[in-house]
């Protein structure tokens, strides 16, 4: 019977965020997708599919309204709710040997089904001529001659070294030079302390796995790098947010956290916090690690853009004051050169690095050792730190004229602040913008930029943006912000008008 095979099926998850009738909703909707449901089907008694799935009558009743908003069936007085005929099914009923698809909702795990795209992630389908938007970098700075000299040379004088190696915890001359390297962060270690990894993403997802059972409390910042949220919430965590402010992550709102619950993990961006750019204090720092050493909770530190610091003033990673093991260092190439440069690196207590060691070894065996050889290339000849230095020279520039820009086009009452790094800048603008607005009509006059809603957890958060400066010379940056200002200042005035 097709409530049986609805039983089977379906499973409510009732700690998702979907209502439990959308939940049901959505899977008739895929079994009518994948053929399962065929036209002119009769959907079970709403009694009976309720008993079946374990969930309300009126929660059977809500899906079936909510299927037949869509067009999906129809209901008959006295008869039934019946599966309508949808666009395309002439074509597929007229194969006979078509077999109906799999409805995979219904064979997704919890932690499947729980993964939601997160909102203002979406970019435009073609290039805008004035493009803000965050995670990219200037490709005319790039040292293309030497990455091609340093590529052959990993695949030519290093290949038989590389072909038939796989290594899990990386290249080795690549974690040497890792190694060496964060000497300038402060941070003393050998190689057997770094684990390479596919982006300091895989970092965040492989900390999130050792450490997080589903219903965990982790403490993000708010606002906070969305990938990290990714991270942690595909593992079933339940995010705490912890408010940053001028001096960075609230270490008083973080004790008042931690004394209410039980936490497991920290997460934290403090040489320059994603979105914000702000640094965390110096009296935050040492806080936090009193806090961490107080209830045994693990600090993961993302020093994601430590590279492109723009203060004139450098603050070691908060690693280097870490003596007991309790933070968990990433990195990552991909600010420094590019974003598919998909290389990144874990600095972690050694219990734990086995451990990551062999969940790398787990998932992918190991990463492309080709990328690994040509930076380690790049860091033992100096390529890549001379590099650093130019790009932090342009984007001093950029920074200096998109803060003019601002000053010059935005309303008085947009807020911002000069970040500690990186290439982009967090502006906070008056209540009553809407976001969806915004963008369509900065799209308009072609102007892009990173949606604020991204780095919030809050189901309504503030209006914000997030403007990157990295891929725009002065002029362009003037005008593009003259133009985004303009509409900024149109949105402000019709929501006083209304």
């Amino acid at each position: 019977m097709l409530w049986r095979m609805l039983e089977l099926a379906f499973r409510p998850d009732r700690a998702a965020g979907p209502p439990l009738y959308r939940q049901l909703a959505d899977h008739l909707r895929e079994l009518v997708e994948a053929g399962r449901l065929a036209p002119g089907q009769k959907l079970p008694a709403s009694r009976q599919l309720a008993e079946a799935v374990g969930v309300s009558r009126n929660t059977v009743n809500l899906a079936y309204e909510a299927l037949a908003d869509a067009d999906l069936v129809s209901a008959h007085v006295g008869q039934g709710t019946f599966v309508l005929a949808q666009k395309g099914w002439l074509a597929r009923s007229a194969d006979p040997e078509r077999e109906p698809g799999l409805a995979w909702e219904g064979l997704l795990s919890a932690r499947g089904r729980s993964l939601r795209r997160p909102s203002g992630l979406s970019r435009p389908a073609a290039p805008l001529p004035f493009d803000f938007d965050a995670g990219r970098v200037d490709l005319a700075s790039l040292p293309r001659t030497e990455l091609r000299r340093a590529l052959s040379r990993a695949a030519g004088e290093h290949l038989d070294a590389i072909a038939n190696r796989i290594d899990p915890a990386g290249w080795p001359p690549l974690r040497e030079e890792i190694a060496r390297s964060l000497v300038a962060r402060g941070i003393r270690c050998e190689p057997d302390d770094v684990l390479v990894v596919h982006g300091a993403q895989q970092g965040l997802d492989l900390a999130a796995r050792l450490l997080v059972d589903p219903g965990d409390a982790v403490a993000v910042e708010e606002p906070g790098y969305f990938g990290a949220r990714l991270a942690f919430g595909s593992h079933g965590a339940q995010l705490v947010p912890v408010p940053v402010d001028a001096g960075g992550l609230s270490t008083e709102v973080l004790a008042r956290t931690l004394r209410a619950r039980r936490v497991k993990l920290v997460y934290t961006t403090p040489a320059v916090q994603s979105p914000t750019g702000e640094a965390l204090a110096p009296e935050r720092r040492q806080e936090l690690l009193e806090l961490a050493a107080q209830y045994q909770v693990a600090v993961i530190e993302d020093d994601y853009d430590s590279e492109l610091r723009l203060a004139s003033t450098v603050t070691p990673a908060l690693k280097r004051e870490d003596e007991a093991g309790r933070v968990i260092y990433l990195g990552t190439f991909s600010k420094a050169l590019f974003p598919a440069l998909r290389v990144g690196y874990l600095v972690g207590a050694r219990p734990l690095l086995r451990r990551a060691v062999l969940a790398c070894a787990a998932a992918q065996l190991g990463g492309s050792l080709i990328e690994q050889a040509a930076l380690a290339e790049l860091l033992r000849s100096g390529v890549l730190e001379r590099h650093v230095r130019r790009v932090r020279r342009l984007y001093r520039e950029r920074l200096d004229a998109i803060l003019v820009a601002l000053s010059e086009s935005f309303p008085s009452t947009a807020r911002w602040s000069r970040p500690a790094g990186g290439n982009s800048i967090w502006v906070e603008l008056p209540a009553g913008v809407d976001p969806d607005a915004l963008a369509r009509a900065a799209a308009e006059v072609g102007v892009g930029y990173g949606r604020g809603e991204l780095f919030q957890l809050a189901d309504s958060p503030p209006p914000c943006l997030l403007l990157s400066f990295a891929c725009a010379e002065p002029g362009v940056i003037q005008e593009g912000i003259g133009r985004l200002g303009e509409v900024v200042k149109n949105a402000l005035a019709q929501e006083v008008g209304r």
